[in-house]
């Protein structure tokens, strides 16, 4: 029988446990890829809970009376990225783009 010395045992240790970590911290960061280029579905059960519209023009006002003219995704506080793209982040939906001249009920005003 062959003797294993403690380098050696640390050796295959920490192999095995990159080899175990690795397919899993592939599948987390490719997911995110994928998920920051989709765009949010207004038919979608939290998009909907929250009137969000691709376009400020489609707002049902008797549904939505906080609605004011002027808000839209673009000068939200909520948005996250390049504002002045026809897509971008928003953090209430994680993952998701939402359109420039969107809203919903979620629209808060940007400061600065």
């Amino acid at each position: 029988m062959k003797t294993c010395s403690r380098r050696n045992l640390f050796r295959l240790a920490g192999a095995g446990s990159l080899a175990l970590l690795l397919p899993a911290m592939t599948r987390m960061s490719a997911g995110t890829a994928w998920a920051e280029d989709e765009r949010l579905d207004p038919d979608g059960a939290q998009a909907k809970a929250l009137g969000y519209v691709h376009h400020y023009s489609d707002v049902d006002q008797s549904r939505w009376p906080r609605y004011e003219e002027g808000q839209i995704c673009a000068n939200c506080q909520l948005a996250q990225g390049d504002l002045s793209a026809e897509w971008f982040g928003c953090s209430i939906f994680p993952g998701k783009q939402v359109a420039n001249e969107g809203w919903c009920n979620a629209w808060v005003e940007r400061q600065g």
